[in-house]
């Protein structure tokens, strides 16, 4: 929160050289001025007018041309000289273009000029008018109208507005300057400004109604509308507390209350610069030993709003907000922050549309050397979402540039359009829309008509594909999938179990692999039903589950074909027919129609007691009809009667063969 240049000069750092010089030292300075009528010794004599006194009978001394210098031991307190100088009975002396040198205890002089001058001696109070104008140590010049001295000494006013200059580097206005001595409290009040001297850069300003330094207590005081201008950057508070070093020459701790808003802009070589902004109702600085910068500070919001810090570059805006943040400086820079409470990150682009938002309850964020937001771990209660999808968790971590996010939960859950994944351990890359899940998977793929699954023994139903697994990778664009471990897929009463699933939309692709299964529904031909009313006359016959086996199986969308390779099992109805490869053919509406088994094709009826056998089956699903082929193909009841042909046509519903083709061969085996 803090701003930085090649040669960092924080606002931390601008209270503690303008405010502290100003009250302290300057303060110091003027008040010196009234410390002659205190007791001391005096060296030297005026000339006295003795004509004059005589002249004037409430005059008890009158001289010209007079120069007085007081002494403490042979410390010299302060000189006193000017054109004329005269005294009434009641002790009150008055001078005429006076000019006086003060000396502090360190014996550094303070020049002070004006047209007049009155003090009393017996009240210790007393008045500097008419350009007063002081100089001192270090460049101190200081400039108004009036200068007063009241409360026996106590109490010094200037009550028309006064100027401070610094040496070449500041100047400061007021409308009112108050010293109250016995307290070591300095007041500048009404219109407060400290600003740079022309020419100097960068130009810099603080601005308030009233600053306090409490000098026994070493506590300076910033209130009504207190601003810091720096450049381009600034900070806004309505009250400021800071707290000095007993030696005055450093900042310890600083405390901003009330609409407290800032921002300031870190730079990094060849990264560029973000500007970071922050607003809040509470803001609380601890410096560094010395110090010269910021090493932690904390920002903190109330009921009507969160604490809001918020950093922009790189075309991108991202805010941090929370009942508190709290910032880790380092070098002059913030390097993270910690927000504590109803947690929020939102990113937006240029045109201020929702990129990205984070939620939690606490969350630990780390800053890029140009001040931009770069990473983000939250706890408890996380959510996250962007264009894509949106996730719910217990904890996650994200890399803002990159895209990539962490999510761990009982479970973790990630909604798209496209459907869900949930798991205890979820990895998601933004750029490329890649999710990896692990440690126990459950997905839900929605919209399977427009997925590489349509058409799939998984097509059939209604309702979401779901999905368990060990591990689970999930890209949303272009879509597609990996599923790995015991997996088992699920739509209604469809089922596919494999050691791997996986598919790919832009190539509307399915692959399962290892000990692959499925267990499908397929749709049955017409069948005839009673008569009835028109339109009535057929409706679609009931099909029993189709469950068939193999090593591997390839689905091929845009060809409508269903591959399954070795040890192929095909079961309905008790009846099985195996061979080394099954291709499930679909018809224009993505329904199973055909099923051609080759090699080493053989079909079992127990019920019926036929085993036939061929190099290749062709299985009609709507008809129920299975055409065997080969040379030959070889069929047994359980009578042990063959039947031999190259062609042979078998009818699922009751069993009946028949021979088509040449000529076939039967023999008996008794009984």
């Amino acid at each position: 929160m803090s701003p930085t240049s090649r040669k960092p000069r924080r606002p931390l750092a601008w209270l503690r050289r303008l405010l502290l010089l100003a009250l302290v030292v300057v303060l110091a300075g003027v008040t010196a001025l009234f410390f002659f009528g205190r007791a001391g010794k005096r060296q030297g004599q005026p000339a006295v007018d003795r004509e004059a006194t005589k002249a004037d009978a409430g005059t008890t001394l009158i001289g010209q041309d007079f120069d007085y210098t007081y002494t403490e031991g042979e410390r010299p307190i302060f000189r006193i000289r000017g054109d004329s100088i005269r005294a009434d009975r009641q002790d009150t002396i008055f001078l005429d273009r006076v000019g006086l040198t003060l000396y502090d205890p360190e014996k550094r002089p303070y020049h002070v000029e004006s047209r007049e001058a009155s003090f009393s001696r017996t009240t210790n109070e007393g008045e500097l008018r008419g350009s007063v104008h002081l100089e001192g140590p270090s460049g101190l010049v200081l400039k108004t109208a009036v200068l007063e001295l009241h409360d026996r000494g106590n109490l010094v006013v200037t009550p028309r507005p006064v100027q401070i200059g610094i040496g070449e580097d500041y100047i400061s206005w007021a409308q009112h300057l108050t010293v109250h001595l016995p307290d070591q409290l300095f007041v500048l009040e009404g219109e407060t400004n400290v600003a740079t001297a022309p020419g100097k850069e960068p130009a810099m300003s603080l601005t308030a109604d009233r600053a306090v330094y409490q000098r026994a207590q070493r506590i300076l005081r910033v209130e009504g509308g207190a601003e810091f201008q720096r450049g381009a950057d600034d900070f806004k508070a309505d009250r400021i507390t800071a707290s000095i070093s007993q030696d005055e020459k450093s900042l310890l701790f600083l405390r901003a209350f009330w609409k407290v808003s800032g921002k300031t802009r870190q730079t990094a070589q060849n990264q560029g610069k973000a500007l970071l902004r922050f607003h809040g109702e509470d803001l609380a600085v601890l410096m560094a030993p010395g110090g010269k910068e910021a090493q932690k500070v904390a920002i903190e919001g109330d009921a009507k709003g969160p604490a809001v810090v918020e950093s922009i570059g790189g075309g991108l805006t991202r805010s941090l907000t929370a009942r508190r943040v709290e910032g880790e400086m380092a070098g002059g820079q913030l390097t993270g922050a910690d927000a504590i409470d109803r947690v929020e990150m939102r990113e937006t682009g240029n045109g201020g549309a929702l990129a990205r938002r984070a939620t939690g309850d606490r969350a630990h964020a780390t800053f890029r050397p140009d001040g931009q937001i770069a990473t983000l771990a939250l706890d408890r209660a996380v959510t996250y979402t962007d264009s894509q999808l949106a996730v719910t968790g217990d904890r996650g971590q994200m890399n803002l540039d990159s895209g990539q996010g962490e999510f761990f939960g009982t479970p973790v859950v990630v909604k798209s359009e496209k459907g869900q994944l949930t798991g205890p351990h979820i990895v998601y890359t933004k750029n490329d829309g890649m999710m990896h899940a692990d440690g126990g998977v459950h997905a839900e793929i929605e919209h399977v008509e427009k997925t590489s699954l349509a058409g799939s023994p998984l097509g059939e139903g209604e309702g979401p594909v779901r999905v368990e697994a060990k591990e689970g990778f999930w890209r949303e664009s272009p879509r597609s999938f990996l599923f790995r471990g015991d997996v088992r897929a699920w739509r209604g009463t469809n089922l596919l179990t494999a050691k791997e699933l996986r598919g790919d939309d832009a190539q509307s692709r399915l692959t399962a692999t290892g000990n692959v299964k499925t267990l499908w529904i397929p749709t049955a031909a017409p069948a005839t039903k009673p008569p009835g009313p028109a339109g009535q006359g057929k409706t679609a016959a009931a099909q029993q589950p189709v469950e068939v086996t193999g090593n591997d199986l390839v689905y091929l969308q845009a060809k409508g074909l269903l591959t399954y390779t070795g040890d192929v099992r095909v079961v309905q109805e008790e009846k099985t027919l195996t061979c080394q490869q099954l291709d499930v053919q679909l018809d224009e509406n993505k329904k199973a129609e055909t099923m051609t088994c080759t090699g080493q094709a053989h079909l079992v009826d127990p019920q019926n007691g036929r085993n036939i056998e061929g190099q290749k089956a062709l299985y009609h699903l709507k008809e129920r009809i299975v055409e065997m082929f080969g040379d030959p193909v070889n069929m047994r009841d359980r009578d042990n009667n063959q039947l031999h042909g190259r062609h042979m046509v078998y009818h699922m519903e009751d069993g009946r063969v028949e021979v088509k083709g040449e000529a076939a061969a039967a023999s008996g085996g008794g009984g």
